[in-house]
């Protein structure tokens, strides 16, 4: 019968190198750190000396590349050191076996983190143009009278706002762009907007308010459209301001498609909504561009238009009518239930729907490219287990003699049994506190110096990383479980041992 805690000791005996000599590797890792460093040291000297003027072509190449350079030898430093801690510390495969784990550890927690700040990052896009909950007439009927509607909304708790929207497809365009483009034109109540959706935050440059005040819109500046009037005289009763409802353009359909100025004069075209003798006819109306949003997602800054909910009632020719109701709740997260309590009151005249329900395609595929890469990442430790199995098999090999001995001593078969359960644990321990501390270290540095990116290609400034605690448990307890199913076999194999066969040829 062993002690208690002896087989925590007999492990650790087992798995250290007794010589602890080679570190040569270790100092190869540091010296590759070092030239990272020295490159990044560089590149920052490089650009300080020369701020706003390029290099020549082959140096200003070189500088380029520094940055990336640096970087990357930094990081392949650092796992060429670590991997000179662990064999100057351990034996050999058992360095490799918890540097897989690691591996298996650090990658996962770091790849679902970045996911998971892309997931947040789009989340909080769509909330900033879509409301929480939106209510609308079911079965595309006719949504008048929408104010009793609005009144039981507001009676219920944690609403913080609640907005009348009109939506339909136009056409609008620009002298600069006089061919047309399609967008969604968007009827809002500008004294609601700034508290149901993120319409303040996201505006670049105008006011929400130009929108029922269109007279208080600038001028655009001379030369640039229409409104190259000189401005009046001070003191002329005459305003000789061009005149036209104001209208919020998204950043790519306002700098891009019509590139178009604040002040700018648009045409807003509706093909369905004139009624002719003979049927429906274009209807066109001029527009004022009241102010530009960057929302960050290229369908809404492409592809929407603001202006106040009169103004699109009497242009689409549908007085006292609206599309739905925009609800913004304290708790985003309350959103489901919440909208589920709705239904039931408002009855099925009405479809009440959160802002989840709204996108369940766009999240359900984030969600199964997280599991997918949670899959993909953790075979890196399943390979790790692998190791494992292999190493403590080795090691059943040559400590038979030592295993007879005990067991001559009087060891039984279930102390030999957990000792070398104690050593795949060890891996496992070791390899998974290196990867929690390397993976949460990671995350927290890419959130506090950010890894910039283009926004012309990601439409984002820089990598966004979330970390949530139930992704990094289940990382760390998919590697422990696989590093402990690597022990059983082994361990099973050296308890079977008999000390007749350990001594056999000794």
């Amino acid at each position: 019968m062993l002690a208690p805690g002896f087989e925590w000791f007999v492990a650790w005996r087992h798995l250290r190198d007794q010589q602890g000599t080679r570190r040569r590797i270790l100092w190869t890792g540091l010296a590759i750190m070092a030239l990272g460093a020295a490159a990044l040291v560089a590149d920052r000297v490089l650009h300080n000396a020369h701020p706003h003027g390029r290099l020549y072509y082959t140096f200003d190449v070189v500088v380029q590349n520094l940055a990336l350079g640096g970087t990357i030898g930094l990081v392949l430093g650092f796992l060429v050191a670590l991997v000179g801690v662990l064999v100057a510390s351990f034996t050999v495969f058992t360095a490799i076996s918890m540097f897989g784990v690691f591996l298996g550890t650090a990658a996962p927690i770091l790849a679902l983190s970045v996911m998971s700040g892309f997931e947040a990052d789009l989340k909080g896009k769509i909330r900033a143009t879509k409301a929480d909950i939106v209510v609308t007439a079911a079965q595309d009927r006719s949504f008048i009278g929408w104010e009793a509607i609005e009144g039981k909304v507001l009676q219920h708790a944690g609403v913080r706002g609640v907005m009348a929207y009109l939506e339909s497809e136009v056409i609008v365009k620009h002298i600069s762009n006089p061919a047309g483009m399609g967008i969604v034109l968007r009827g809002i109540q500008p004294d609601q907007a700034t508290r149901v959706l993120d319409l303040g935050k996201t505006l670049r440059e105008g006011d929400v308010r130009f929108l029922v005040h269109p007279e208080e819109i600038p001028r655009e500046p001379l030369g640039f459209g229409l409104d190259d009037s000189p401005p009046a005289p001070p003191g002329d009763s005459a305003d000789k301001r061009p005149r036209g409802a104001g209208i919020l353009l998204g950043e790519e359909l306002f700098a891009h498609t019509l590139r178009v100025y604040l002040g700018s004069q648009v045409d807003v075209a509706c093909p369905m909504c004139g009624v002719g003798p003979s049927g429906p006819i274009p209807k066109l109306r001029t527009f004022r561009v009241a102010g530009h949003f960057y929302t960050g997602m290229y369908e809404f800054d492409s592809k929407l238009a603001y202006v106040s909910l009169a103004e699109a009632q009497r242009f689409l020719g549908t007085p006292g009518e609206i599309t739905g109701l925009e609800i913004r709740l304290d708790r985003p997260e309350e959103a489901s239930a919440l909208a589920a309590t709705m239904a039931s009151e408002l009855g099925p005249s009405y479809e009440v729907r959160s802002w989840e329900e709204l996108n369940r395609g766009l999240f359900m595929a984030l969600r199964l490219e997280k599991i997918a890469m949670f899959v993909v990442l953790t075979f890196i430790a399943l390979v790790a287990s692998f190791s494992i199995i292999s190493n403590l098999i080795m090691m059943v090999t040559e400590k038979g003699r030592e295993v007879a001995i005990h067991k001559s001593m009087g060891a039984s078969d279930g102390g030999i049994l957990r000792v070398f359960v104690v050593e795949g644990l060890y891996i496992g321990l070791v390899g998974l506190a290196l990867g929690l501390t390397v993976g949460i270290g990671g995350c927290l540095l890419l959130s506090r110096v950010g890894l910039p990116l283009d926004p012309d290609v990601y439409y984002i400034q820089r990598l966004p990383v979330v970390m949530r605690a139930s992704e990094i448990l289940s990382v760390a307890a998919a590697a422990l479980g696989l590093c402990c199913l690597a022990t059983v076999y082994p361990a099973f194999l050296a308890s079977r041992l008999h000390p007749v066969d350990g001594l056999r040829y000794e």
